[in-house]
């Protein structure tokens, strides 16, 4: 290879190796497929030949997309992601883990430092990471619809709308961001919730926590799953020590407790004063100047009541707790709580716009909630990468608010339905 040829021409020495890497991109991205095929098999998905022709045709297209965007290097990944490898690459790999570095959580931490002992480059292995991550994903919300329906067409339908929503594509096969890693974890665990399987459902969520600390937004669902008796209080207690398990790798190379322990609280204090991150919440529909601490407060305390309110309504229509009413509010709390929040940021709503499609599939009324929610948080995801609103920022706050409601009127419709079936069976 004629090195200073590429010097001449100012091509990057990364494209040339990048071409090198396309071997190992395709194997990994084929046993990917192997492994969507191979989860669609087990849920009989295949019995069907037409299912079958359309989930083994349409799942390869979605790895095929994703494949002509892993080239792409985000500032994010440049400031960030790259930089950390690299640092595990210079101090020892896991060996590293004992210090403090960036602002995740140790468990993803720990992928990067396996990276940082290979030689091909972490763009390709952060992104293969969450693509496998986005057909788990979809698996997730196939398992979580199934508890509905039993139609298979349905259930393949959940699993390519997920695998096809921009959202999910842009997330890590061209961001290169892990929001599916929290987010299956997060769904998963209410799939297990709803099965009545608590401990594992604990364990799941743990996961989902360790991973990401936006598992706060469908954490609090999981209190109306004990109040409808899904759970057990005493199951609880699996989460702390699941979520201790999980930061041990870390404790093991040196890092004090404490700090392992209270990471997230540390980066409380580093969110920034700015009242919206680019996000499709309320803040997006108001201009703020000014000191905006006392506002800030405000909107928690709302972000709070949201929460209580729903307990308290769950607690009175505790009769009516079947699996579609927590659905409901699952998605209920999983928006609505950024949706007040401040100081929110453009991927804050993935989880909710993924759950989203599971109400939808359960309820075809209900199709306008993903797709609202999806255009809201598009129109944010554009933004970031041009640097400029289609519209105005506003919208996607209009559009989200919208959303929220409809999931509003589809727990109260399911309440109102199941009521009325206790009075006139």
């Amino acid at each position: 290879m004629n090195f200073s040829a590429v010097a001449i021409t100012g091509q990057p020495l990364f494209c040339i190796l990048g071409g090198l890497m396309e071997p190992f991109t395709a194997v990994c991205l084929i046993m990917i497929f192997a492994l969507a095929l191979l989860l669609l098999w087990r849920e009989k998905i295949f019995e069907s030949k037409a299912l079958f022709a359309a989930a083994f045709a349409f799942t390869a297209l979605a790895l095929v997309i994703r494949a002509s965007l892993l080239d792409y290097q985000s500032d994010d990944y440049l400031t960030f992601l790259a930089s950390w490898t690299q640092f595990f690459r210079d101090n020892g790999g896991f060996a590293a883990l004992r210090y403090s570095l960036g602002n995740y959580n140790p468990p993803y931490m720990y992928f990067l430092a396996l990276f940082s002992y290979s030689d091909i480059s972490e763009l390709y292995l952060i992104k293969l990471l969450s693509v496998m991550f986005d057909v788990l994903l979809a698996w997730a919300c196939m398992k979580l619809l199934g508890l509905y329906t039993g139609s298979r067409a349905k259930l393949l339908g959940v699993f390519l709308a997920v695998l096809f929503l921009p959202t999910v594509v842009i997330n890590g096969a061209y961001w290169a961001q892990c929001d599916s890693i929290y987010a299956f974890f997060g769904l998963f665990a209410l799939y297990l919730g709803l099965r009545g399987r608590g401990c594992a459902s604990m364990v799941s969520l743990a996961a989902c926590f360790a991973f990401k600390l936006q598992a706060v937004f469908i954490i609090p669902v999981f209190f109306i799953l004990l109040l409808a008796k899904k759970i057990r209080w005493r199951e609880l207690l699996v989460f702390p020590a699941a979520y201790i398990v999980f930061m041990l790798p870390a404790l093991i190379a040196g890092r004090p407790f404490i700090e392992t322990m209270t990471l997230y609280f540390a980066q409380a204090g580093t969110v920034g004063d700015a009242m919206n991150y680019n996000a499709p919440s309320l803040t997006s529909m108001f201009r703020w100047s000014g000191s905006t601490e006392s506002r800030s407060i405000l909107l928690i305390v709302a972000a709070f009541a949201l929460v209580l309110a729903s307990y308290v309504f769950a607690a009175v229509k505790r009769r009516a707790l079947d699996d579609t009413v927590i659905l409901g509010f699952a998605l209920l709390l999983a928006m609505g709580i950024p949706y007040l929040l401040p100081h929110m940021h453009d991927r804050y709503f993935f989880i909710s716009g993924v759950l989203a499609l599971v109400l939808a599939f359960r309820d075809r009324r209900f199709f306008p909630v993903p797709l609202l929610a999806e255009l809201a948080s598009l129109h944010c995801y554009y933004a970031y990468f041009v640097r400029y609103y289609l519209v105005q920022p506003r919208i996607g706050g209009e559009f989200m608010l919208i959303a929220l409601l409809l999931t509003a009127a589809y727990i109260i419709v399911h309440i109102r339905k199941i009521e009325k079936f206790k009075i006139n069976p």
